[in-house]
């Protein structure tokens, strides 16, 4: 009996501790703090019953404590709306092995092996983006890594427009002096401001498109695509590993493209079409010139407006452009991620128009 109700409180209390932190946002302040004070306090029973010398013989509390857990993550589980697919121990296990779930969240993996999420996945999440829970009630929280990119573009490509369109104007030389000790007080031109913020948009677009084409591929990875471990290395970015020292070399944008779409769909992308020739001569070599300047390289000479321009065109046809003619080489019949869709194509742009988006799955 001993080391069932060990095991029943142990298994309990994981679930207490994964249930109430995802549906976090639906309890009080102070229900989820004692909640969680619960479970600890679960943890130091768990502990005095695997020493011989701590544990007093009380079964009664045990139980008393199994039947209050219990009670606690029905109804925590009764604020997730995905049903439990896998045994309770599985959930125990995940907890055990990830100590950094509070801050990292769950992956969308761990969370298809332990619920049914079919929603979630057509809703385009991929397998190693993470859901955080309800922080509040009804507002879930994923993170997505390419979005971070794409958010950044549009922050900067806001901040340069406002300029543009003398929104914002630039800090005096007598407010300057006003600001404390540590503010940044070098006076930039609206000009200079505005062409930082435009190029950075421009840049961040690059990024942003280059970690959705890592992501579909480290997704692929992640499902099992790839035959052998050439092919798997390729799905995460690596071209080659040196046998002798483990020395690794990477894959570039172009062969990215071609091996991902070869080794999902089984039919290789043309990387000379205009699409992606275009956007590779003009768009990834200007970013390659920025992030790996050179004096000897010389100085890549761009107005304002030309940036702007390419922000522009990059909002308005040229992004999503190269991200679905990728996706559908590898995913000829599969729809384009719904929430990247919605991201990019809402409104976030100012001066640019918002286009028409997908309706999410329901939760």
């Amino acid at each position: 009996m001993h080391y069932e109700l060990h095991k029943e409180l142990s298994i309990q209390t994981a679930l207490l501790q994964f249930y109430c932190f995802l549906t976090r946002g639906f309890f009080s302040e102070t229900e989820f703090i004692s909640h969680f004070d619960y479970g600890n306090e679960n943890i130091e029973q768990i502990h005095n019953m695997a020493n011989p010398e701590k544990w007093n013989g009380d079964y009664s509390v045990i139980i008393n404590r199994i039947s209050k857990t219990k009670e606690i993550v029905i109804e925590a589980k009764s604020y997730l709306k995905w049903s439990q697919i896998c045994p309770d121990e599985k959930i125990a296990e995940f907890m055990n092995q990830n100590p950094d779930f509070y801050e990292d969240g769950i992956s969308v993996k761990d969370l298809n092996e332990i619920f049914e999420i079919s929603e979630v996945l057509e809703n385009g999440y991929m397998f190693h983006d993470s859901f955080h829970g309800y922080p509040k009630k009804h507002l879930y929280r994923y993170g997505v890594d390419c979005l971070d990119f794409l958010y950044s573009a549009s922050y900067f490509y806001n901040e340069g427009f406002d300029y543009f369109n003398n929104r914002l104007t630039k800090k005096s030389f007598a407010e300057m002096n006003k600001l404390p000790s540590a503010e940044m007080k070098r006076i930039q031109s609206k000009e200079e401001m505005m062409f930082r913020s435009f190029r950075e948009s421009f840049i961040n677009f690059i990024f942003f498109v280059e970690s959705f084409i890592n992501s579909v591929g480290y997704d692929a990875y992640l499902k099992g695509k790839g035959t052998d471990e050439t092919e798997k290395n390729k799905l995460k970015g690596i071209k080659s590993v040196n046998q002798r020292n483990g020395f690794k070399t990477y894959l570039s944008m172009r062969d990215k493209i071609k091996e991902y779409s070869r080794i999902i769909s089984g039919t290789e992308l043309d990387i000379n079409n205009d699409i992606f020739k275009n956007y590779i001569n003009d768009c990834v070599e200007l970013r390659n010139q920025y992030v790996h300047s050179s004096p000897a390289k010389g100085k890549i000479k761009i107005s304002l407006d030309e940036w702007k321009r390419k922000c522009d065109l990059m909002i308005d046809k040229q992004c999503f452009e190269v991200l679905e003619t990728f996706w559908d080489g590898c995913y000829p019949e599969k729809q384009f991620p719904v929430i990247i869709f919605n991201e990019l194509n809402a409104s976030s742009f100012k001066g640019r128009l918002g286009k028409m988006m997908i309706a999410r799955k329901a939760r």
